[in-house]
């Protein structure tokens, strides 16, 4: 199974080389030097495990520098009033395009095809854009979107300020916990060509954040938070289905930013249903010690009905993190950490890294870590389980916790 795993990954990244090294006559702008070198390309032979075991394939995006695609898409974080070059390219066998949902750009770059542009076999592109509101967005292919988007080609988009609030003069919080709901049909992924009629497809795996089951239990795939922590929660839906999450009242939670955009007021919420392609940010406070789960019912669009229900599982982080100082708005991805931790919240490729020197102790103040980042992050895969403090430069320090 090991070897089945990581033949997509290597092929995926040798056709990228050949890519490289032989078809820059079928990407004139790399070969006029007018591009930055692309960050995303689209592949259509990756596969995805699910959660007894068995795997589908899939379409999606993944970051050039891994090599490989994930599902859902790599998350990309911009910071507010940042000026974007989205950088992409198409080494699969049809055309794709990056539709920036629900972002305020140009038509010109919106990823359309109509009103847009097409990025076909071999080619390349930039979407440019000024991330100027912050919010939780989506992204996904928008060529032949029904199939294109059910077989793995979506994403999340979000959009930060600063001073870790939400929006201007809105509530302010300690980390970010995106999870993006999405369902597929197993006989679609397996013979997409033989799938139409589109509207014939009807969802029978149903995942959050790619994952589902015991897949989402696991200790990296958990909310953790301490005392007097706040957690933006954000929710956006690529299913099929219309989702309806239950809170806990331990919780405390507040919807406070719909579709991107501060709401004319925040409300307590118990329960919401997010539709197709919206996104929604609620604010949580977990009391002290909590440990549970927002449930999450998938609801049949067509014959109304549960067809399944996922949770998102919330931990409490050790007392000992508490212990070791004032972290204030420092948050970083994933915590806790099995494999990789990026201390600055910025995924591989993202803009918000750093490239300095990182200092790592222990939760007993020891030192374990001394160096710079290998791609923003750190290879935690061999640490000891327990929390860690990160210090980057003058930045504020960073808590995390490693879980194997």
């Amino acid at each position: 199974m090991n070897m089945l795993m990581h033949f997509p990954k290597c092929f995926a990244a040798f056709r990228w080389v050949m890519l490289l090294c032989g078809g820059l006559a079928l990407a004139p702008s790399l070969a006029m030097g007018q591009a930055l070198p692309p960050q995303l390309y689209s592949e259509m032979d990756g596969i995805h495990f699910l959660d007894d075991g068995s795997s589908v394939t899939i379409w999606g995006y993944g970051w050039v520098t891994d090599g490989f695609i994930t599902l859902p898409g790599p998350l990309l974080t911009y910071n507010e009033g940042q000026s974007v070059d989205l950088n992409f390219v198409n080494p699969s066998p049809e055309s794709h395009t990056i539709h920036l949902h629900g972002l305020d750009v140009d038509q010109a770059n919106d990823g359309v095809p109509a009103t847009s542009f097409l990025v076909p076999t071999g080619g390349d592109a930039v979407y440019s854009f000024v991330a100027d509101q912050a919010g939780t967005f989506l992204y996904h292919c928008h060529v032949t979107t029904t199939l294109h988007l059910t077989m793995g080609m979506y994403g999340m988009i979000l959009v930060k300020r600063p001073d870790q609030t939400l929006f201007e003069g809105g509530p302010a919080y300690t980390e970010d916990a995106p999870f993006l709901f999405s369902d597929l049909e197993v006989a679609t992924n397996l013979d997409p060509v033989g799938s139409f009629p589109f509207h014939d497809i009807r969802p029978d795996v149903f995942m959050i954040n790619g994952k589902q089951g015991s897949q989402l239990e696991a200790e990296d795939e958990r909310v953790w938070s301490a005392p007097g922590d706040t957690v933006a929660l954000r929710l956006g839906s690529m299913a099929y289905s219309r989702v309806r999450c239950h809170f806990p009242p331990e919780l405390h939670a507040v919807c406070h930013m719909s579709d991107g955009r501060a709401l004319p007021e925040s409300f307590a919420v118990d329960s919401l249903d997010i539709f197709p392609g919206e996104r929604f940010t609620i604010l949580v406070a977990p009391e002290e010690g909590f440990e549970g789960a927002v449930s999450c019912d998938y609801w049949n669009m067509i014959d109304p009905g549960i067809e399944d229900t996922q949770h998102i599982h919330f931990g409490a982080l050790p007392s000992s993190v508490q212990a070791l100082g004032d972290f204030g708005a420092a948050c970083g991805y994933p915590n806790p950490a099995s494999r990789w931790y990026h201390p600055a919240g910025a995924a591989s490729g993202a803009s918000n890294g750093f490239e300095g020197e990182v200092v790592v102790t222990d939760a007993q103040g020891r030192e374990c870590f001394r160096g710079v980042l290998q791609n923003g992050r750190l290879d935690v895969s061999a640490w000891p389980n327990g929390a860690y403090v990160a210090r980057c430069g003058d930045r504020q320090p960073t808590r995390f916790v490693v879980a194997h």
